[in-house]
């Protein structure tokens, strides 16, 4: 095959495209996280139209903490103070048919929870997360330390 055969597209590779992305999308469909969700946008020339979002849902308590915004697992545990390193919310507005049952969102911060899916939120509530992420964060560099002076004791 030569190179040229790599940059030369018919109407057949769209098709091929698309069957791909299908394929894809049905196996993320086996997962029992996995969520589409619908939210209005606004196009630049300003006609509201709606916008199709991936999420996914954390499961109970004692499971991983999943990103809601890309599907990937943390060593963190749902149910446990590590919870508030992750900025939480609970998606009640009927939107959520994942089959593992759970509307539970993870995101990284107040910001990428906005910014994925569209919205505002009160400064008063991103300044209380930051002081909760902040303390646990200080609560875990604390008791690295003491784990670490307890190793040199022997």
């Amino acid at each position: 095959m030569y190179q040229d055969d790599y940059f030369n597209h018919d109407e057949n590779d769209y098709e091929s495209d698309h069957n791909v992305e299908n394929l894809l999308e049905k196996e993320k469909m086996k997962d029992r996280g996995y969520n589409v969700i619908y939210r209005k946008a606004v196009r630049r020339d300003g006609k509201s139209y709606s916008k199709k979002i991936k999420i996914f849902t954390s499961s109970g308590t004692g499971n991983c903490i999943r990103d809601a915004e890309t599907g990937e697992y943390f060593s963190n545990m749902v149910g446990s103070k590590d919870e508030d390193l992750f900025f939480k919310i609970i998606l009640a507005t009927g939107e959520r048919q994942s089959a593992n049952g759970y509307s539970t969102l993870f995101f990284i911060s107040p910001q990428h929870y906005a910014n994925y899916l569209q919205c505002e939120i009160d400064q008063t509530i991103v300044s209380n997360w930051e002081k909760r992420r902040d303390a646990r964060l200080a609560e875990l560099k604390k008791s690295k330390k003491t784990t670490r002076d307890y190793s040199r004791v022997r």
